[in-house]
Order: structure tokens, then sequence, then C-alpha cells
């Protein structure tokens, strides 16, 4: 008569409780592991999602205080601002409406000046603080002119051909064409425009890293970076004095 080895049975039943005790013990950890995790990223989205509005009612609070000291009036946020330069290749087309934050502006003896925080919607463009002003005494072309690096002249190689506005150079002044990109629809009047006068300044203004646009009776200026609004004062100085420069002869 065969019978069963009880030795084997006691070996296979008492192995079965404990696999099943381990396996329910590592589903529970891996459970609480899981919503520890899911609570500490929650906490910290919280966290930056409350720094993010401490810090913006902060610069709103900072750009109102320097809007009273300076005598200009102040917007947290202003949809038309920027819309009649939707064409500039230093702002996004139709997107403008959207972009202005914390704007400061000023009019008076023909000349109108402005300082907003111009924040794209989109993560791949930066934000930076921007300066227009407008003169009745103004009557330039449509040109840009951007800082040029060593990378930056690679990468104009790349687009010059699919850039909004042709690149040119002026054929007098090759400090100024090492140092900045120059774009023009009007070779001929932009060149006439950028007097050695004018190259001087913005040669003498390299290290700070303007981007400079310009039509019409409007200027466009700015650094790449979003200012801290105690530097407001030192932003609007420079634009008349680059409304100076460009009206000297006028």
């Amino acid at each position: 008569e065969w019978r069963f080895p009880w030795n084997l049975k006691s070996k296979l039943v008492g192995r079965h409780p404990v696999n099943l005790n381990v396996s329910l013990y590592q589903s529970v950890r891996l459970v609480f592991t899981f919503s520890h995790w899911s609570i500490f990223f929650l906490v910290i989205l919280a966290v930056f999602w409350l720094l993010k509005h401490w810090i913006q009612g902060s610069r709103s609070d900072a750009w109102q205080r320097i809007a009273e000291i300076l005598g200009f009036s102040y917007k947290e946020r202003d949809a038309g601002v920027l819309q009649p330069y939707s064409h500039f290749d230093n702002l996004q087309g139709s997107h403008v409406t959207e972009c202005a934050r914390h704007l400061l502006e000023s009019e008076a003896n023909g000349c109108w000046r402005c300082i907003v925080d111009y924040i794209p919607p989109g993560v791949d463009e930066k934000s930076h603080t921007i300066c227009l002003v407008r003169s009745n005494r103004l009557a330039l072309p449509h040109f840009n002119i951007q800082p040029a690096t060593r990378f930056s002249r690679q990468m104009i190689k790349l687009m010059e051909k699919t850039a909004a506005l042709p690149f040119i150079e002026h054929p007098d002044d090759a400090e100024f064409n090492l140092a900045y990109h120059l774009q023009g629809a009007d070779a001929t009047a932009v060149q006439a425009v950028l007097t050695p006068e004018v190259r001087a300044f913005f040669i003498s203004q390299r290290a700070r890293g303007f981007c400079f646009e310009a039509d019409g009776q409007t200027l466009l200026f700015h650094t790449r970076t979003l200012i801290r609004p105690d530097k407001a004062p030192d932003l609007l100085d420079k634009s008349l004095e680059i409304l100076r420069v460009f009206t000297r002869n006028r």
C-alpha cells in the first residue's frame, strides 16, 4: 500500500503560507510606499504653486511702488499694449495679447515710454522685461539688432535663408558687424540711420547684451532677462539715451 510521504507534505503545506504572507507584506509595503511618494510629490507641487503666486504678488507690489515713485501708471495686465508691435521679431505674433504683465507707462512731450514684463505662453520662449519708446520725432525703417556670439554666428548660417528679416552688414564698420547681427528689409535705409554715432553707442553697450528693434516711430529693447523692479529707472534712462542718439540731428 502506497502512502504519501508526510515529511514532504509538511514542507509543502508549511511553505505556501510563508510565501503568501511575504507576498501580502510586499503588496502592502508597495501600496504604502506609492502613497507616501504620491503625497510627497503633491506637497512639492503645492509648495511650488504657492511660491509662484507669492513671487508674482511680491513682483506686482514692487512694480506698483516703482510706478508711484516714477510717476508712471501701472496695470498688472494689458491685452492691447503689445498688439501694434506683433510684427516685431522680438515678440511672438498673435500671442502678444497674452504676454503683457506688470505694465508701467507714461507719455509727455510727444514721447510715450513703457516697461512691461513679456511672458510668452510657451515654455520654449524665455520671459524678459522690455522697454518701448514711441516718439513723433522718429521715422525709422524696420530693423533688428541682436548681440553676436560664436554660437549665434553658426546658427545664423543655418537660418539665414528662412529669417523674416534678411541679415545685412554695415559696409564701413567691421567692429559693429562683429559685435551684432543686423537684420532689415531695406538694407540701404537701415545703413543710413545707423550713423557712426549710433553704431558707436551700440558698441559701447555690447557688454549689457541689449537686443534692439525699431520700426517707424517705435523703439524696443531688452536684455533677455526679467529685471528687478528697482532697475526700472536705469532702463528708462537708457531709453532716453537711445532716443537722443537717434534724434540728435533731427
